[in-house]
């Protein structure tokens, strides 16, 4: 038996990731980041510490073989993917609607304290914590979410690049890496931290199911430029 098959073989012993791989790129700060307010799919734009983490982005991948770019249509995510794409010649971003930040509904452009005093503090806790049963009043449902999330899992295994990028938003990526994984719907919603520009990277290896290599990493957005362009990416 080669080597690759005796990997595939007994998955999660340590071996060099070879083959296809996904990188998953959360947006740069906005404004209603740094105010806490729920964004969801209204368009709000990159603030200039979003448009710095972007670059510091950008420059993380210049060294990287990269053969597609793909981002949520909303300004802040296609952004900061044009910052990603900008170092790799040919390379044009490519929207996906299906990678749109979830609907919180009525709920967009609160604060948790202008939800409470609004909806209430019982639907509020309900909701974060059983999002597969509770949803935001007017928003997607977490049914809707996850469908969406097995169509753009099925899309990313189909696509024949070796190495893609991916834009999106915190929330959506939370909803997608799970059927990507094969995990059952649950509430691990908000246990999950991913934070603006952070990388997390999946490989796809025998049986053509993705593995997750790495979650949130921000060690990039922390070090000075010279550091980061030398920084690996796996």
């Amino acid at each position: 038996m080669d080597k690759q098959n005796m990997v595939n073989e007994a998955p999660g012993l340590s071996a060099p990731i070879a083959g296809k791989k996904v990188f998953f790129v959360r947006h740069g700060k906005t404004e209603w980041n740094n105010l806490f307010r729920y964004q969801g799919v209204t368009d709000i734009p990159l603030c200039e510490e979003g448009r710095e983490q972007a670059r510091k982005t950008g420059l993380r991948f210049a060294g990287a073989e990269i053969n597609a770019v793909i981002s949520s249509p909303l300004s802040r995510a296609y952004e900061t993917a044009e910052n990603i794409a900008a170092h790799h010649a040919g390379i044009k971003v490519e929207r996906l609607n299906l990678l749109e930040e979830v609907n919180f509904g009525e709920w967009e452009g609160l604060t948790v304290k202008e939800i409470k005093e609004r909806f209430g503090e019982e639907l509020f806790y309900k909701w974060r914590s059983n999002q597969l049963h509770v949803d935001a009043p007017g928003g997607e449902s977490m049914e809707k979410l996850y469908e969406r999330s097995a169509q753009v899992a099925k899309i990313l295994l189909e696509r024949p690049e070796d190495n893609i990028v991916v834009v999106g938003h915190g929330a959506m990526l939370r909803g997608l890496f799970l059927p990507m994984l094969g995990l059952p719907r649950s509430n691990i919603f908000w246990k999950t931290r991913i934070d603006n520009c952070s990388i997390s990277a999946f490989s796809v290896e025998a049986g053509n199911r993705f593995v997750l290599a790495y979650l949130n990493d921000t060690l990039h957005l922390k070090m000075s430029e010279a550091v980061v362009t030398s920084m690996p990416i796996l």
